[in-house]
């Protein structure tokens, strides 16, 4: 079709068999069937396997907004966001193969497939279907300061992910020992920003992850967990505000949540 542009791209060290054979073009992607596990305005995920290995395919079938004449659609900053995470050694999944579709400037539509990650249930889950897991200490230390620190790294490179709850966070059981290990997924809204709106987007990080925390963990947990991401050992006058800024703006998400 005139005008139309495509670009499709499996990376390293899944650019071979049987994977390219498998993921050939975005064309042949998007032929491919699969029980959908999420799915959404604009987008779409199921599973794939090739020989016993699982990959995620997002497949977004629509986009909308200003971003996408411009290329700063969803499916682009998700698939550089998740490519950075990998770059960053930040637990995350990675990237196998990348593709769009575009119309003059505009992002049409387009794929995003990341590896699987074997053994893993979002926080969340944890937290509806096995609540005891919390009451384990060394389970829960790991948790939060495997959190906390990846939390810091990514606000110590101005990245702020915008939608850090809990079922955006893959834990990971070990089949050994069961020693968690932390996964970051799903985010296309994360960008890096600079003052004044890196010190608010911090905030709503921060608060968006201590949404569900005083159901599970107690005061003492979520305090270690500021302290480690914080990387002190006292808090100091600074610090207390910050915590006051965060429950002010968890309590001000809560309080538009229940007018609308």
């Amino acid at each position: 079709m005139l005008f139309v542009f495509k670009k499709w791209r499996v990376f390293s060290p899944w650019n071979k068999k049987p994977v390219t054979d498998c993921f050939s073009s975005m064309n042949a992607v998007f032929k491919l069937e699969g029980k959908i596990i999420s799915r959404s305005t604009q987008s779409e995920i199921f599973a794939h396997k090739i020989e016993g290995k699982t990959y995620f395919v997002k497949r977004y079938f629509r986009l909308k907004g200003v971003g996408n004449w411009f290329g700063f659609s969803r499916l682009q900053i998700e698939a550089r966001n998740q490519n950075w995470f990998n770059e960053m050694d930040i637990p995350a999944a990675r990237v196998v193969a990348y593709g769009e579709e575009r119309f003059f400037l505009k992002t049409r539509r387009g794929i995003l497939i990341t590896e699987g990650i074997e053994n893993v249930t979002e926080l969340a889950a944890i937290a509806e279907q096995n609540p005891d897991k919390f009451q384990n200490n060394n389970w829960c230390d790991s948790v939060i300061s495997q959190l906390a620190n990846v939390v810091a790294k990514l606000h110590q490179n101005r990245f702020c992910h915008n939608d850090l709850h809990w079922r955006n966070i893959l834990i990971q059981e070990s089949e050994v020992n069961g020693e968690p290990k932390v996964y970051l997924i799903d985010c296309p809204s994360g960008k890096r920003l600079f003052w004044p709106f890196l010190s608010y987007r911090k905030l709503k990080d921060l608060a968006s992850l201590d949404k569900l925390a005083p159901n599970y963990l107690t005061r003492t947990q979520r305090l270690r967990f500021f302290l480690e991401y914080r990387q002190i050992a006292k808090l100091s006058d600074k610090d207390k505000k910050m915590i006051y800024d965060i429950f002010a703006h968890k309590t001000n998400r809560l309080k538009r949540k229940a007018k609308g």
